[in-house]
């Protein structure tokens, strides 16, 4: 029987690269193929043969193999001598074939015998154990796109619904994505020419073009960057060969060919910059160690390329795929069985990360972190430390069930052929998981909708309109917002009555990192603003010295620190003034007299980005430079400053006051997801990438 399936793989192969597209089925059409199939013929027993079956790793008993029937959800398990008793269903539709999963091993198969034949005294499945040595000489293969999968080289070819989600995931453009480019290499790509740079601050100059195999290209030198900031050798030259990468292609860039790890992020090209995160890479992973504080390949994400030579189309390497599913037979893939790709662990390889300080002469302070590590990205311990770990996984969200798909190379959905080895057999509607992975950055999946609920109370009082508003992470199973530390989520509050605005006059409102034109503290001049113009509006707020104390992540909502080192300090709003004209000087002139405070900030209402000091609040955490700076690059961080996000199920109240004016007031209260703070989208020249969550009227 094995030599029978080994004379038939080369005819295997041809039908993958024959596939023909047809038109896909509805779901119900689906799933009646799934569970129904035609007679196999009136000599057919109406009773399923039960037959012996032994299975071997490197020609010893396999204990503990999986068996499985393709098209078949039954599983049985081989005891300490690799043996299992197994009753096969006569109710699959396609080919007959028996398969053993073992985690060292393969997937291998057989051919069950013909149901009327005389069953034979034991079926024999023979297993390889695959080596596991990485193998550095592997060049990972082509993902393919939507437009180009003609041939079985590419995962599209066959994968065809998976990769046209992926091709427009972020995923994909995580090498090539121009704000993680300006700063990794401390530029600004959008200011296009030289006088938008000089306009900004910047220096042009060369730089090497990313993806470019070894081009350089005049371009915007401005801000932070991996490069400038922790190899002094770059701080001049756009050119040089970095010693420090920070670790970035580990995770954006993490098919570059060859060594493993450390790579600079503008050694990307070909595929590991077109395609960042693909199907490769990621189905290479055999292993993820949680230990392991660093992300991506050579950090926690284990990749085992393979290195068996083959000499056939499939070659030059025996090819080995590790993923979901334990009944892959089809010899192009090499397919092992991985409960990674089920758990969520494949996702902690690159969204957990605890850093050493990487700045030059900086380092962390051990009285806040022990470990000598700040946490950056915490993603899947605040989904592990949830009520919903581990039912509910990562990819309950962000992989949603596709419940049309007949599995995850198409078969009944677009590919014509028999089900079996070469295309897989249909599977249970939901088992094939969408590779889009839906998030904030693809607002039609409305899943920055569902994360957050507001609810807001308000009552007339004699000193004006008081409005409480709640904020409760009410969607994810993790913390709101989560991921790269530089994304906040910003709650603004505004009174009206008769649809004028009321003027706040107190309460809780947005840091000042939330955006302005310029910001002013106590002891400075805030009588003139070169930069004012007519209609801005300046705020002012009051700060008693204390701290806010919340319940926030780790250290921040644990009991380790007490609420002066949470950092984020007591501010009320205590009025603003219209500017109503500007010298040439910047002598302002104001509707009304500005009030004492501690801090003002210049907004101009015509940007809808601009919220510091404005009625509200923020979540974030918040990481700050040697200069304190907040929000600074993680790569240039030396202490986590505050750390307030809301955890799964948590919420926040804050307080605010605005002006009587009617018996009926109306409340507005809405949620920003801000992905990048003001000051570098402003620095560098990015598009906004504020979305509205959601909003309320009370």
């Amino acid at each position: 029987m094995m030599g029978e399936m080994t004379r038939r793989l080369p005819l295997l192969l041809t039908l993958a690269l024959g596939c023909a597209p047809k038109e896909a089925p509805d779901s119900s059409a689906a799933q009646e193929t799934a569970e129904t199939s035609p007679p196999l013929g009136e000599t057919a027993p109406t009773t399923a043969p039960t037959y012996i079956v032994r299975v071997t790793l490197d020609g010893e008993p396999a204990a503990g193999a999986k068996l499985s029937q393709g098209g078949h959800a039954a599983r049985w398990l081989t005891d300490a001598a690799g043996l299992a008793q197994i009753t096969p269903s006569l109710d699959v539709e396609g080919e007959q074939v028996l398969m053993a999963s073992h985690p060292e091993a393969r997937i291998g198969g057989i051919y069950l015998p013909d149901p009327g034949d005389t069953a034979p005294e034991e079926l024999l499945i023979e297993l390889s154990r695959f080596l596991t040595r990485d193998n550095i000489e592997y060049a990972f293969q082509d993902p393919g796109e939507p437009t180009r999968n003609d041939n079985t080289s590419q995962c599209a070819h066959c994968h065809i619904t998976l990769n046209n989600a992926w091709f427009e995931s972020a995923h994909r453009s995580a090498a090539k994505n121009p704000t993680v480019l300006d700063v990794y290499a401390g530029l600004a790509s959008a200011r296009a020419d030289e006088a938008a740079c000089a306009e900004a601050g910047g220096e042009w100059r060369a730089a090497r073009t990313p993806g470019g195999e070894g081009l350089s290209a005049e371009t915007c030198h401005l801000g932070a960057g991996v490069l400038p900031d922790l190899n002094p050798e770059c701080k001049d030259d756009g050119l040089c060969d970095p010693t420090q990468t920070g670790l970035c292609a580990d995770c954006h860039a993490p098919g570059i060919n060859g060594r493993l790890g450390g790579r600079d992020l503008l050694d990307a090209t070909g595929y590991a910059y077109d395609f960042g995160v693909h199907c490769d890479v990621c189905h290479k992973v055999e292993s993820v160690d949680l230990s392991n504080p660093n992300p991506g390949v050579a950090g926690a994400l284990k990749l085992l390329r393979p290195a068996e030579p083959l000499d056939g189309p499939s070659g030059p390497w025996l090819p080995l795929t590790f993923g979901p599913y334990d009944d892959v037979l089809n010899p192009r893939m090499g397919s092992v069985a991985r409960d990674l790709f089920h758990d969520g662990s494949l996702c902690a390889g690159c969204h957990e990360l605890r850093q050493e300080v990487l700045v030059p002469g900086e380092s962390v302070d051990l009285s806040r972190w022990p470990e000598g590590r700040l946490p950056i990205h915490t993603t899947y311990s605040e989904w592990a430390a949830s009520p919903f770990a581990p039912e509910v996984s990562c990819g309950a969200c962000h992989m949603p069930a596709l419940g049309d798909v007949g599995n995850s190379a198409d078969l009944v959905n677009l590919v014509d052929i028999q089900p079996g080895i070469a295309g897989g057999w249909v599977r249970p509607p939901g088992s094939v998981r969408d590779h889009a992975w839906v998030g904030p950055r693809q607002p039609e999946s409305g899943m920055l909708q569902l994360a957050a609920s507001l609810s807001v109370v308000s009552a007339n009082s004699a000193e004006g309109l008081d409005v409480a508003v709640t904020v409760t992470n009410s969607g994810p199973a993790h913390a709101l917002p989560t991921g790269e530390p530089m994304r906040a989520v910003i709650l603004r509050v505004e009174a009206l009555c008769d649809g004028a605005a009321l003027p706040a006059i107190g309460g809780d409102v947005v840091p000042e990192w939330g955006g302005a034109v310029a910001l002013r503290r106590a002891g400075e001049d805030w009588t003139r603003f070169p930069e004012a113009k007519v209609g801005d509006v300046l705020r002012v707020v009051s700060r008693t010295g204390a701290f806010v104390d919340y319940a926030g992540w780790g250290p921040f909502g644990d009991g380790s620190f007490d609420a002066t080192q949470k950092g984020i300090l007591e501010e009320r709003l205590v009025g603003e003034a219209v500017v109503l004209a500007v010298t040439a000087d910047g002598l302002l002139t104001l509707d009304v007299p500005l009030p004492e405070g501690d801090a003002v900030a210049l907004i101009r209402p015509s940007d809808p980005d601009q919220h510091a000091l404005a009625p509200g609040w923020a979540f974030a955490r918040v990481l700050i430079d040697k200069e304190s700076t907040p929000f600074a690059p993680h790569h240039a961080a030396i202490d986590v400053q505050s750390d307030n996000r809301l955890l799964p199920g948590a919420s926040a109240t804050t307080t605010h006051r605005f002006a009587g004016g009617c018996d009926a007031p109306v409340v507005r209260a809405w949620l920003i997801h801000r992905p990048f703070p003001y000051t570098l989208t402003a620095e560098r020249g990015w598009a906004s990438g504020d979305q509205t969550m959601t909003e309320t009227w009370r």
